[in-house]
């Protein structure tokens, strides 16, 4: 795990939700694969707070890099989720506090000068407080689905779909664009209903 890999939190919790997945399905995924994951996690998870994650420790200590040697909420829900998919159980006391921190940063649309509508964030958030139900996740999708369903455009040809630009610009939508914050936002939607195996009960 040197910096010449260009390894980060973020492309390593699409790889784990997708070995995962392949799991889930019946595909037969080596168990070197996901203690390698939990490796890189001990490396990215904060020193003094365990249940904290970053983008990547070895980020270069620059001023437009080394912000991703810092805990962020993004990275936390990400390296959360893939804890409870490669170990960590719920009642872990880490587990609770990270999900007790997800918990202090609920989904909110913030204003054009000082925007908060992150839909890559909500995204993992959404899975790791499904996954820890009871409080966790009652207070979550109370906030979070009144946000996506009032931001969803409602008639013209792109019905159904969510602007990336409003109400305010989302944090990655200049980037992804409709189909990106509209395919985040049907995800996190859909964990309630449990359409997808990954969703099941896994993470005891």
């Amino acid at each position: 795990y040197s910096p010449a890999y260009g390894a980060d939190t973020s492309v390593s919790g699409w790889m784990t939700m997708a070995l995962k997945s392949g799991e889930l399905a019946g595909l037969r995924v080596e168990k070197p694969a996901f203690d390698r994951i939990n490796r890189w996690l001990d490396l990215a998870q904060d020193t003094e707070r365990p249940f904290l994650f970053r983008y990547n420790p070895y980020a270069a200590d620059t001023p437009t890099q080394r912000h991703g040697r810092k805990p962020t909420r993004a990275m936390t829900a990400v390296g959360l989720l893939m804890r409870l998919y490669t170990g960590w159980k719920r009642d872990d006391r880490n587990m609770v506090l990270g999900a007790e921190t997800l918990s202090m940063n609920l989904p909110e649309i913030g204003t054009t000068d000082k925007p908060r509508r992150d839909t890559y964030y909500w995204y993992y958030a959404t899975q790791v407080m499904f996954h820890m139900g009871g409080e966790h996740w009652q207070r979550w999708n109370e906030r979070l689905h009144p946000i996506l369903t009032k931001s969803q455009v409602q008639e013209g040809d792109l019905a159904g779909s969510w602007d990336p630009q409003l109400p305010v610009p989302d944090r990655w939508g200049t980037y992804g664009g409709r189909i990106y914050v509209t395919t985040l936002n049907l995800l996190s939607l859909e964990v309630f209903h449990r359409h997808l195996p990954i969703y099941e009960d896994t993470a005891q």
